[in-house]
């Protein structure tokens, strides 16, 4: 009798543990984050993204609070990028001298052009050139940050609360790594964001003094290790540990890996790779529609334009995760019926909603391709009373 209940609990063993892993590979394919590839990760935090969709791949613990460190700085060269111009010069006001940590070493009456400075603080990841670019765009480091939280809370980051413009610690200037991925997402959608993260090093040049310049590297050890690599920043404290938000592009497929308070320095460069080098194995973005295929016109209230062209920011891709039927995705546009002036070339004006079996996976912004200021159209008041009729029907 011992020997018959011996090989019974050896058969329900031998069973449960097919069940066991058959489960494991059925989340597997549907890439539930619990049964994902054990990457022995020591960060508490880290997110996989598809840059051009927002599709989750990989997840662990994306919602935790958690200090950026200096992928702070996204934040600060994307409002910079917004508010001012490559050649803008500027002149370096004290609260940029002597600031802790990583520094361009800026002196009080230093003179460079916008360009040179936001180079000087993503490459080298400088804390005095953050803080001067700061007090550029909005004459002071509170407001400036005021303007952080607000394009923050634009973005969709409404996990992130920022208290200076370099990442330097505080108590309250905290995010996590899913809101760092829609950050850097949104960056990677500027190209002049991209041409910057992607740059090995630069020599950074002033305009006064005249003769001073200084050659820097770029922190993202990446860029070198990883053939595909190509952003986008790092980040260490004490207090944030390891830090990377990470991009690499591979036939066509870019992902953006987040990894936060890794255990050190190092090991946040090797757990991205490791991110993103399973990324590629698991998905693989489809052209869907080009853009101009979705180019749609929309009524203009109160301007003096009538009616402007919208369509995507990008192509429209479909991020294809292994074993997923290509013929379950589809896509939707979602757009206000009219528009109210001003509006201004470039502003987000709807998005363009991926869905794969019908549940939304990812989007892309619409984007307007015009400028209507407020003012006096006739047939903007034409446009504007049919659109207000329409609502009784």
């Amino acid at each position: 009798m011992s020997k018959l209940r011996y090989f019974q609990g050896i058969a329900l063993s031998f069973f449960l543990l097919l069940l066991v892993s058959s489960n494991c590979l059925a989340a597997a394919s549907s890439f539930q984050p619990n049964c994902a590839p054990n990457f022995g990760l020591t960060a508490h935090s880290a997110i996989l993204i598809d840059a051009d969709t927002g599709r989750v791949i990989f997840e662990k613990n994306p919602d935790a609070r958690e200090y950026p460190a200096s992928m702070t700085k996204m934040m600060t060269c994307i409002l910079s990028l917004e508010y001012t111009k490559p050649d803008d010069k500027i002149t370096i006001s004290p609260e940029a001298v002597g600031v802790d940590g990583s520094s361009l070493y800026l002196q009080k009456g230093d003179v460079m052009t916008m360009q040179e400075l936001r180079q000087g603080m993503m490459l080298v990841s400088g804390n005095d050139a953050a803080v001067a670019i700061a007090c550029a765009v909005k004459q002071s480091v509170p407001a400036f940050v005021e303007l952080m939280n607000a394009q923050a809370q634009k973005i969709g980051a409404l996990n992130t609360h920022f208290a200076n413009p370099n990442g330097l610690p505080n108590d309250n200037h905290y995010s996590t790594a899913r809101d760092m991925a829609l950050i850097a997402q949104y960056g990677w959608r500027m190209p002049a964001f991209r041409a910057i993260v992607d740059k090995k090093e630069a020599d950074i040049h002033w305009l006064e003094p005249k003769d001073k310049h200084f050659v820097c590297y770029n922190t993202n050890h990446l860029l070198w290790r990883y053939p595909y690599a190509n952003g986008i920043k790092t980040g260490y404290t004490e207090e944030a540990g390891g830090c990377l938000a990470a991009s690499a592009t591979k036939d066509g497929t870019t992902l953006i890996a987040v990894v936060m308070h890794a255990s050190n320095a190092e090991d946040r460069f090797t757990e991205a790779q490791e991110l993103l080098a399973y990324g590629f194995t698991q998905v693989h973005d489809q052209l869907a529609h080009k853009k101009e295929q979705l180019t749609r016109t929309l009524h203009v209230h109160g301007g003096e334009v009538a009616s402007i062209k919208v369509m995507p920011e990008n192509d429209i891709y479909y991020p294809i995760k292994k074993d997923e039927n290509s013929q379950a995705f589809s896509c939707k546009m979602v757009l206000p019926n009219y528009l109210t002036a001003p509006v201004k070339k470039g502003d987000v004006v709807g998005k363009v909603e991926i869905l794969y079996q019908k549940k939304i996976i990812g989007s892309v912004p619409i984007i307007a391709q015009e400028t209507s200021k407020k003012g006096f159209n006739a047939l903007s008041i034409l446009y504007s009373i049919y659109d207000n009729t329409l609502g009784f029907f």
